[in-house]
């Protein structure tokens, strides 16, 4: 498969999508897990969780973070890390008021996602897709309070803010093994997948809130030529 070069000097219209974590971080990933173990089996001192990890920068710890709020942690309840630098290196603490309820709302989510890609997991990459967008489209309405905005509360609750949308579709592709981006302009976000060797864009969160399919999977010459995303 052709695979996406890095976004460079992206428009306002393309947001500014995570182009240099297309692909899965197969270290983060091990250590986003190590961090729930620790999560579910750590004793807190003076309010945080000791964890095991260890980064020699501070440059290496931020990264982590960033893909650990953006790609591991899938629940709602808030769980805030910390890096402490100690003799040069850094280790890195949990805060999180409750650690059950942080582990079990996590792993609704893993166990829900798990089962729509099963679903799924004998069609092609496009088809792959195109099944996800429909999942979230049926599955996920405008949260019209403004105040549920995370994955678990679209995959869960079946109800969000474009944010829930956009992390549910990609983390339906990211486990299918399709490579999917969040896009960002004003305040709002949408979604782009390299499908058949090029970027297609969706905005499922319009598209379920006009009652549309407006935005599905337009190229980037149609993205371009769009007034209402190029407008934010």
């Amino acid at each position: 498969m052709q695979q996406p070069e890095a976004a460079v000097g992206q428009t306002a219209l393309r947001g500014n999508p995570a182009s240099q974590m297309t692909s899965r971080n197969q270290k983060f990933e091990t250590l986003g897990e190590a961090v729930m173990d620790a999560l579910k089996d750590g004793t807190a001192a003076d309010g945080l969780i000791k964890t095991d990890l260890v980064f020699a920068s501070e440059e290496e710890v931020f990264s982590f973070g960033r893909y650990y709020y953006r790609y591991i942690y899938l629940g709602k309840e808030e769980v805030t890390l910390y890096s402490s630098d100690e003799n040069g290196e850094y280790a890195v603490y949990i805060s999180c008021e409750n650690p059950d309820r942080a582990v079990s709302e996590h792993r609704q989510v893993q166990d829900r996602l798990s089962d729509v890609v099963k679903a799924c997991q004998t069609l092609g990459d496009r088809e792959k897709a195109e099944y996800f967008y429909h999942w979230v489209y049926e599955n996920v309405s405008y949260d019209q309070t403004l105040e549920n905005r995370t994955v678990y509360d679209a995959v869960i609750n079946g109800s969000s803010v474009c944010w829930g949308y956009v992390s549910a579709y990609l983390m339906l592709c990211r486990d299918a093994g399709l490579i999917c981006e969040p896009v960002y302009a004003g305040n709002h976000a949408w979604n782009r997948t390299w499908i058949d060797g090029e970027w297609r864009y969706c905005d499922i969160t319009w598209d379920k809130s006009l009652g549309s399919s407006s935005w599905k999977f337009l190229t980037q010459k149609e993205m371009d030529s769009d007034s209402m995303h190029n407008n934010l």
